[in-house]
């Protein structure tokens, strides 16, 4: 999976849900755990919501880091 970072240097990716379903979260690099990206929908597939991601990505002008 894909992981972008925006400006201030926060990091989004998306991950599982505690059921069956997939999101887009982010991480402060200054500070602990991952979050929901409160804009983006809960999806049933890791694909779905990878596209969501991408397309959040190309409007916010974060680029992808290459781990």
């Amino acid at each position: 999976m894909k992981v972008y970072e925006d400006s201030r240097g926060w990091r989004y990716r998306v991950m599982q849900g505690l059921g069956t379903e997939y999101k887009a979260r982010y991480k402060r690099l200054d500070k602990g755990g991952w979050h929901c990206v409160a804009r983006l929908p809960w999806r049933a597939t890791a694909e779905e919501a990878e596209k969501d991601l991408a397309d959040y990505a190309a409007r916010h002008h974060m680029r992808e880091v290459k781990e």
